[in-house]
């Protein structure tokens, strides 16, 4: 602390009571002996303001900074976090039920960052607080700098309570810290890192409300009866909220105005409108939410703003800063930087290492405001490039997952994008997890912008996954409006996406309309003189026979298959094609032909190191072996594809086999090895699920 001019001194303790230590310094403590006069002494300071009901939900806060106050140090506390969170309302209640253990006065005032208005000075604050203790303009030093100093000495000693509201820098703070033996709640928006580095102060970031705490609140406001009567509507504004206190106050404060409405009526409400903020901000309540978002962005540069605008664009509310300096096409260290500058004003969430989420009312806010920062073109440009994007990562993830499948046909820029990208197959798999949800809003924008390419492409891309998940329902939805897509304007893929069309509609059973689209698609195939994808509509057609149980038909159809296959040397497709074959001679009863047809199929999957066909051979092989009676054969081959599947991470296919040669070795009496493959049913449950991965994907250089 500075100390006190000499010019001013004498002034400063006229206000003070004798024996009151003015400044500690490196000569000692100063003691006021005698004031030239009696000084009033003013009645302490209670500044708090009222009108705080019920705390929900922040119990364990609330021990927090009942830790942080008795402990020995600074008792200092920070609460931030995003706005409307209860910032304000939480200090004020914790401060309200404390008043007993700070008799010496509570000062409380708002610095105004985040509200619309004037920011307020620390000097003024300052003043103000001094004001309330006795000291006047004129008993204050000339130097405004050591006003703080002043308050410290005051205050130290005493049992103060100071809180300091809607902070947006340290430079609002730092004179207001009082003196030893006080303590300090600040609030604010943006975490402010000298708090902790200069005052050691216990940093606690609000949380929203869970589900149960927020029907508490919605309770509080509106009556537990109400509530009680209409849980599930309560239960779903909560959830479309994302328990965020102010909004739940906001629509408990409508419902609590409008009697004749019910719970029910509101929740359907906020699910009507387009943006949820459009049902909170027409509350005719005098507070929008939006305008009170739109000051945590006031502080941002043009550049992180940008950031900020174009991550909002992207198809979820979860955001990676791999996917989205690919997206920015900039260094990974900037956006990291960016990112970390909106986790710090809490616009965003760092939910893991590299990966960010949106809050849904931040959102919607930034779809609302977007204008205003992208111009249309800007806009049009940044949602082409999120599409290049994702469908060059899920062309990468599609190929680490089955290598030997077919090219598509990509531009230049989604072959950069995708040639900076390295995918295991575990990435991958997660990588197309973390999408499932977004494929209907990728799609749905992209047929608005008339870029029916990247329909196309990106139904194919998602393809596989999708088979390997057994989504059937999105992959035929998926797959139609494929179709529609490269009939209105990408006839290259027609004839593919009616295949894999065909093929959705076999795994739903409507087998007729699945061989209408296969037959649509030979057609075409063979009208541009592709025999690859003929081939492809053989295999599938083998496929459909051999689930509608026309064995005879899908040994011709595999068999034709393989040969069109072999004309253009495609060996992964031929042995698959043999597959076929052989799964139709094994349901006929030609064990023999199609072990043969197995073999064949196997080592040409083993020649080109396709793992997924050599699964498939494997298990074709081992059928065959138990359904022609040669168990302890068939099991051998069972135990083979078991582990190659294992390796694949597919764990379906895994625990199908394991109940497969638990049967067979049931039956043969061979009771060692049932429990072997119990024992590794149950490892089963704890292998780990490789669609949870961590994505790592690659970043233009640094």
């Amino acid at each position: 602390m500075e100390p006190a001019s000499g010019s001013s001194s004498h002034n400063v303790a006229e206000g003070l009571l004798a024996q009151q230590v003015l400044q500690v310094g490196t000569s000692g403590a100063i003691y006021v002996e005698q004031p030239r006069t009696a000084a009033r002494v003013p009645e302490p300071p209670h500044m708090l303001p009222g009108g705080i009901g019920r705390i929900v939900g922040r119990h364990h806060l609330l021990h927090e900074m009942d830790e942080a106050m008795t402990t020995p140090g600074s008792r200092c506390c920070m609460l931030w976090g995003l706005a409307g969170s209860g910032k304000t309302t939480l200090a004020v209640a914790w401060a309200s039920s404390r008043i007993a253990e700070y008799p010496d006065g509570q000062f409380f005032v708002d610095m105004c960052a985040y509200s619309g208005t004037p920011r307020i000075e620390a000097r003024d604050a300052l003043r103000s607080f001094l004001a309330t203790l006795g000291i006047n303009r004129s008993d204050l030093p000339e130097n405004e700098a050591e006003w703080g100093g002043v308050f410290r000495a005051v205050t130290a000693g005493r049992r103060c309570l100071v809180i300091v509201d809607n902070v947006g820098s340290y430079e609002q703070i730092r004179d207001l810290v009082p003196g030893f033996g006080s303590v300090l709640v600040v609030t604010s928006r943006r975490a402010i890192p000298e708090m902790s580095v200069r005052h050691d102060a216990r940093v606690l970031k609000l949380p929203l409300l869970t589900l149960d705490e927020g029907v508490e609140l919605i309770a509080e406001r509106v009556g537990f009866v109400r509530v009680e009567r209409e849980q599930a509507a309560a239960r779903r504004i909560v959830q479309l909220l994302e328990g965020h206190p102010l909004a739940l106050a906001i629509v408990s404060a409508k419902l609590a105005i409008q009697t004749t409405w019910t719970i029910d009526d509101a929740a359907r409400g906020i699910e009507e409108e387009q943006s949820p903020l459009r049902f909170l901000d027409d509350a005719g309540l005098g507070i929008e939410v939006g305008r009170v978002i739109s000051w945590s962005l006031d502080d941002l540069d043009a550049a992180t703003t940008k950031v900020l605008y174009v991550a909002s664009m992207l198809p979820s509310n979860e955001c990676s800063v791999a996917v989205l300096c690919l997206v920015l096409d900039q260094p990974r260290r900037v956006c990291d930087r960016s990112l970390q500058a909106l986790c710090l004003a809490s616009l965003i969430d760092e939910i893991s290492p590299g990966r960010y989420r949106f809050h849904d009312l931040m959102k919607a806010y930034l779809a609302e405001t977007l204008g205003q920062v992208l111009d249309a073109a800007e806009q049009e440009l940044t949602a082409r490039r999120i599409r290049t994007v994702y469908l060059a990562l899920s062309y990468a993830a599609d190929r680490a997952i089955d290598p030997h499948r077919d090219s598509l046909p990509v531009d230049q820029e989604l072959l950069a994008v995708a040639g900076s990208v390295s995918l295991t197959v575990a990435q991958a798999l997660s990588w197309f997890e973390s999408i499932t949800a977004s494929m209907t809003y990728l799609i749905e924008q992209a047929r608005a912008d008339h870029d029916f390419a990247f329909i196309t492409r990106f139904a194919r891309a998602v393809n596989t996954f999708l088979y390997w998940r057994q989504d059937v329902t999105r992959t035929l939805s998926v797959q139609r409006e494929a179709v529609a897509a490269a009939a209105a304007g990408d006839p290259a893929m027609e004839a593919l996406s009616r295949r894999a069309l065909g093929r959705a509609l076999a795994d739903i059973g409507q087998l007729e309309p699945a061989k209408e689209q296969l037959r649509a698609s030979m057609a075409l195939d063979a009208a541009s003189g592709d025999d690859s994808g003929r081939a492809s509509s053989h295999h599938a057609m083998a496929e459909l026979c051999l689930r509608s149980g026309d064995h005879r038909e899908a040994l011709r159809w595999g068999l034709r298959a393989a040969r069109e296959s072999r004309s253009g040397n495609n060996v992964v497709r031929e042995a698959r094609g043999l597959y076929d074959a052989a799964r139709a001679l094994n349901e006929t009863g030609h064990y023999s032909w199609a072990r043969g047809l197995g073999l064949r199929s196997l080592a040409m999957c083993e020649e080109r190191g396709n793992d997924y066909g050599r699964a498939l051979a494997l298990r074709l092989l081992g059928a065959t072996g138990l359904r022609s009676g040669e168990v302890e054969e068939g099991c051998t081959w069972l135990e083979r594809a078991w582990r190659v599947e294992e390796s694949l991470g597919n764990f379906r296919s895994v625990r199908t086999i394991l109940g497969q040669l638990e049967q067979a070795y049931g039956q043969c009496g061979n009771a060692s090895a049932v429990e072997e493959v119990q024992r590794a049913l149950a490892r089963l449950e704890h292998y780990p699920d490789l669609t949870q991965s961590t994505l790592v994907v690659g970043s233009p250089a640094t």
